[in-house]
């Protein structure tokens, strides 16, 4: 994907103009997640998460939440920035059903910022999936397809 892909705005019915969207920072972006891909939010020791090395990046680990195992991948990874501190506890988004083949799966994140509704958002940010887009004060909107569909199939 380069810096200056466009497309379509993936959601044009009149719900997704009431959408609110979950704004988290990585590194110095904004990561912006629509709330329906997100199940909940929650913060784990980084102790807690078991690395994973049969995998392939930006999965790092897992960790146990809710009577569940959670498969975790870098935001840091995807966006391709560097992570300048590893703190103790983390912050993690784990995604909803309608996150399609990332269901149930958390990305790690440095913090949670806020909510912001889609008419808070520059207009450019909800019509491009460059990892890096021009125009949109270093925010992203987070695009499922930056991981392959077998993410967290065994590797080894």
């Amino acid at each position: 994907m380069s810096a200056i892909a466009t497309t379509e705005p993936t959601v044009h019915s009149s719900a997704a103009r009431k959408e609110r969207y979950i704004l988290t920072q990585v590194g110095s972006w904004v990561l912006v997640f629509p709330t329906r891909w997100v199940a909940e939010i929650f913060r784990v020791q980084r102790s807690r998460i078991l690395d994973l090395p049969f995998y392939q990046s930006p999965l790092i680990g897992v960790t146990h939440h809710n009577s569940q195992i959670v498969p975790l991948a870098s935001a840091h990874h995807v966006l391709q920035t560097e992570e300048n501190s590893l703190r103790e506890t983390v912050t993690i988004l784990q995604f909803s059903s309608a996150a399609g083949t990332l269901a149930n799966m958390g990305i790690v994140v440095d913090k949670a910022l806020g909510s912001a509704s889609r008419e808070q958002l520059p207009p450019s940010l909800l019509t491009t999936q460059a990892l890096h887009p021009q125009d949109t004060d270093l925010m992203v909107l987070f695009q499922p397809d930056w991981f392959p569909p077998d993410l967290w199939h065994l590797q080894g």
